[in-house]
């Protein structure tokens, strides 16, 4: 199926590894000029070398974008090489995790500035050139605590900041979507990536089980019965950042093989 966004600059904040390069792999597909982002040269470069091999079309852009400098100077150097972006993906580290007892300060601090801020920061510095062609796509990747916060796991400055990611997305979408721009959050659940058998490792570890069996275990309480993959995030992400998806903003679709019980 085409989704219409071959040629169009896609800027992937955090697309080096895991779901990020999943993101990025679906809009190399697509044929979008790629930018991947992240703040560890290596692995951005590593990110590029991979997609190259599989035929995309794609840069590397190295910088700290939890930062407003950070972000601010990706976005310039993603214009100064191919363009500036016509589709923008927010995919950062939430902060530091900690139960609400155990946390302080700086902890719910480094939780708005990572998931709130960094964002507003990254919307600020893609949304004019959006707003001259009268396209934009923007998207940031959350989890589905924005429907159902996490209990098992300690989560609790994300399990508050996530929402006000959404809320925010919902607030700005009333206001672009006269640009034909539109703006959507991912929910993801149990996703594979490295970040996720860190979690599982510590968590199977604690119960005397192996990972293999602790994913086991944790995918049996899934309807999907698997665990998801980058794959799974990139399509969607592909979609809800095409021509297809122009009638769906200020939205949030989780990808949880239908973890999440909530109705709404």
């Amino acid at each position: 199926m085409d989704l219409k966004i071959k040629g169009k600059v896609a800027l992937v904040i955090g697309g080096s590894r895991g779901i990020g390069r999943g993101v990025a792999e679906a809009f190399a597909a697509e044929g979008c000029k790629v930018v991947v982002a992240s703040i560890n040269p290596s692995s951005v470069e590593k990110a590029v070398v991979h997609l190259k091999a599989q035929g995309g079309d794609v840069i590397g852009v190295a910088g700290d974008c939890v930062t407003k400098d950070g972000i601010e100077q990706v976005v310039a150097e993603t214009r100064r090489q191919v363009g500036a972006p016509d589709i923008a993906v927010f995919n950062v580290d939430s902060g530091p995790k900690g139960p609400f007892l155990e946390i302080d300060d700086e902890t719910f601090a480094a939780a708005n500035n990572n998931n709130v801020m960094a964002f507003i920061w990254m919307v600020r510095a893609v949304l004019p050139h959006m707003q001259e062609k009268r396209w934009g796509r923007i998207l940031t990747i959350g989890t589905n605590s924005v429907k159902q916060p996490h209990r098992k796991l300690p989560r609790a400055a994300q399990n508050t900041y996530r929402v006000g990611a959404l809320a925010l997305c919902k607030s700005i979408s009333a206001e672009i979507g006269q640009w034909n721009i539109t703006i959507n959050t991912l929910g993801t659940g149990a996703i594979e990536t490295e970040q996720l058998r860190a979690v599982f490792d510590n968590s199977a570890a604690s119960s005397g089980m192996g990972y293999d069996d602790w994913a086991k275990t944790t995918s049996a309480g899934i309807p999907m019965r698997r665990i998801g993959r980058p794959s799974d995030m990139g399509a969607a992400a592909a979609f809800l950042c095409s021509d297809l998806a122009s009638y769906i903003t200020g939205q949030v679709l989780l990808i949880d093989g239908g973890s999440v019980e909530a109705l709404q």
